[in-house]
């Protein structure tokens, strides 16, 4: 299984209403035994954060736009569309709070909702509303009997298709045969249990159905969702890295919830982290930063949202550790081209591959003045549009490794080992995004390059997942980075919520470091936890620190919770 590439994951697509999938074996690991660690990749956003829909059919179902204008909404839908519309239903773009609702709450101005604030409440919610969508589904399609005489039938087929076929999915076979057949109305007593049944069989559905729940809850409720987690497995969390993301220019959809209230509501996240126990974990936030917005912003095009405004108000006023970049909404870290969507170049009026390079390297110079680490998605999986995905190999990476050598870097979901890089001709795996970026850190070894093993979901799959990758992670490891310093851990969550046995990932992942890959105690402790804090703005008297730092004292805090890095472990590292 291809790790972060939702169609290959996806079991609730139109295939699975007639089949439903199965998941690899379940791999729990070991506990912790108090093992301290830092998650260098999480996600605490939820539905109002997203461009739902769009990402929805561009990302999950790659229902790609054309390269020209695409009209909003799809005429006659098929089973593919209903699934869409139940699956943003279940997301809870409306039920989600949005950050003003989730920052009046923090700030004590509002008294929290209910179903947004535990996992076991949101998922109560979302079963109420998946009863509620059957019932709306089911009269729906009764509605349109008298259309039967008037409408072509190919025109009445895609119509009626989809709605039989996901009403014949979830009901049991008393209520399907009343319904279906006899065309009597779904009652709420037989759409509840349908929906109680849904959530709670086996295989993919029920996991995605549980997962699309959590969307629905405050950030800061899933943040201590992912806290307890660790705990519960005997680990000790030192660190979380929240990482913001901004799709919206890419999918051609606004969210609920502004860039500029996201930063908000997670500074508020972090002041509540900061103020508990000291077994309550630093948070430390990256902002989303989008180049094409910031085009957009410049060319006159897109109101008064400056992106790389907001990242330098996040990084020096609101306590944000670095910058997250996602290169698949369809652009790459350096020397841009198209093909772009036309939708998008109509708005511009103009081809904006300089233009991204140019916003590019000014958020670079930004993050080197401030010191402040950025977070990039590199793997290929979840493009926007055709080819996207491909947008984020390393080897555009490399150009901006050697213009601003200070830079803090970590691609993340290292390990695919299957993808050619740019301009490789040779056989895998010397030729993969991985070989590409692991000869580049052998020849730098004392760069801060990084990369993290976040969503690294053959940990919880089968024998032959695991031994796939050890074999292959082993064999970089030798060649490439021997004493294992440029490996980080990251959890991926809340998207790794999607594989069954989750809630033992962190587990999982140290038990495949320590039996499949062999790896030895101070080597597991470099990748969960010291590696790390190389990557994030910890070391004494440095720019990011001293920018931290004044965060905190300007908010009350103290700045003695954030952790600090060993003089050993530098002294390593630079081989002094």
């Amino acid at each position: 299984m291809r790790r972060r590439d939702f169609i290959k994951q996806v079991t609730i697509s139109s295939a699975a209403l007639a089949s439903g999938c199965g998941q690899g074996q379940l791999n729990s690991g070991t506990p912790g035994a108090g093992q301290a660690f830092v998650d260098a990749h999480c996600h605490v956003f939820n539905a109002s954060d997203l461009p739902t829909v769009r990402f929805l059919r561009q990302v999950v179902f790659k229902r790609y736009p054309k390269q020209a204008l695409m009209r909003s909404g799809v005429r006659d839908p098929d089973a593919l569309d209903v699934m869409i519309e139940f699956m943003v239903e279940l997301l809870g773009a409306g039920a989600a709070p949005s950050a003003d609702q989730e920052i009046a709450v923090l700030e004590g101005r509002e008294s929290p909702k209910p179903s947004a604030t535990t996992a076991q409440a949101a998922r109560a919610s979302a079963i109420e509303d998946m009863a509620q969508f059957l019932r709306t589904v089911d009269a729906r399609r009764r509605a349109r009997g008298p259309e039967i005489a008037s409408a072509p039938t190919e025109q009445l087929e895609r119509k009626q298709v989809g709605d039989t076929a996901f009403l014949n999915f979830f009901l049991d076979g008393q209520s399907r045969e009343r319904v279906l057949t006899n065309g009597e109305p779904l009652t709420l007593q037989e759409a509840r249990a349908a929906s109680r049944r849904a959530f709670k069989r086996s295989g993919g559905i029920a996991t995605y159905l549980n997962w699309f729940s959590l969307f629905r809850m405050y950030r800061h409720a899933l943040a201590d969702e992912l806290i307890a987690d660790a705990e519960r497995q005997e680990f000790e969390m030192k660190v979380m890295t929240p990482l913001l993301v901004d799709f919206d220019e890419w999918l051609y959809q606004d969210v609920e919830s502004s860039m500029a209230k996201q930063v908000r509501v997670m500074e508020l996240v972090a002041q509540r982290a900061a103020l508990a126990s000291d077994k309550v974990p630093v948070v430390l936030n990256f902002v989303g930063y989008d180049p094409l917005r910031e085009v957009a912003f410049r060319a006159g095009t897109k109101g008064s949202f400056s992106s790389l405004e907001i990242a330098r108000k996040a990084l020096t006023e609101s306590g944000f550790a670095g910058v997250k970049l996602y290169p698949p909404m369809g652009f790459r870290a350096s020397g841009n081209r198209g093909p772009y969507p036309r939708r998008t170049l109509k708005k511009l009026g103009f081809e904006p591959s300089h233009r991204l390079d140019e916003t590019l390297d000014d958020l670079y110079s930004l993050c080197a003045e401030l010191d402040a680490p950025i977070m990039a998605h590199g793997a290929a999986s979840n493009g926007a549009g055709e080819q996207y995905d491909i947008r984020a190999d390393p080897a555009y990476w490399i150009p901006v490794f050697e213009k601003h050598p200070e830079l803090r870097v970590c691609l993340a979901h290292f390990g695919g080992f299957d993808k050619k890089s740019y301009g490789q001709l040779g056989p895998l795996p010397d030729s993969s995004w991985e070989w590409v970026l692991g000869r580049y850190i052998k020849a730098h070894p004392q760069q801060p390059v990084f990369v993290d093993i976040s969503y690294m979901s053959e940990a919880l799959g089968s024998e032959i997942e695991r031994t796939n990758l050890a074999t292959n992670l082993k064999a970089w490891v030798q060649r490439y980075d021997p004493k294992i310093r440029h490996i980080i851990y990251g959890s991926d969550w809340i998207m790794v919520g999607k594989e069954r046995g989750y809630e033992n990932y962190l587990s999982a992942v140290a038990s495949f470091l320590k039996d499949e890959c062999g790896f030895d105690e101070g080597a597991r402790e470099r990748v969960l936890y010291l590696n790390a804090l190389r990557f994030l703005p910890f070391q004494r008297l440095s720019t990011g620190r001293q920018r931290l730092s004044s965060w905190y004292r300007a908010n009350g805090l103290d700045p003695r919770k954030l952790p600090t890095v060993p003089p050993s472990l530098l002294q390593n590292f630079f081989g002094e």
